[in-house]
């Protein structure tokens, strides 16, 4: 069972072997989202522990701003249940999936102006 199912979480995965981050980026949100990315920057990075059939993984999460090159075509891809477009000040920490997501938003909204 997963403990984050129906909570607010970010599009991302896992870096393949030989890939860079910039790749598994632009990787994921075509597997997740069905879209393509045309800008990309590295916005900040945070450990965590990823909790995976009862394992602990500790993984580096790097958060990156994207632009795509059609949001009007965002559609789900299999493993994403819907998608939502949420002003970042506006969403409810307690909805996201995991403390690593409360890091990035609360990142974003601090920082975003800068």
């Amino acid at each position: 069972m997963d403990p984050g199912a129906g909570k607010l979480d970010l599009p991302g995965g896992f870096v393949e072997p030989m890939e860079t981050g910039e790749e598994a980026v632009k990787r994921e949100i075509r597997e997740e989202l069905n879209v393509n990315i045309i800008k990309l920057e590295y916005l900040t990075s945070f450990p965590n522990e990823y909790i995976y059939s009862g394992f602990s993984v500790f993984t580096l999460d790097m958060v990156f701003l994207c632009e795509i090159d059609s949001p009007e075509s965002i559609s789900p891809g299999d493993d994403v249940a819907s998608v939502e477009f949420i002003i970042p000040e506006e969403i409810e920490m307690d909805e996201l999936c995991s403390d690593s997501m409360r890091n990035i938003i609360s990142y974003y909204i601090a920082n975003k102006s800068k």
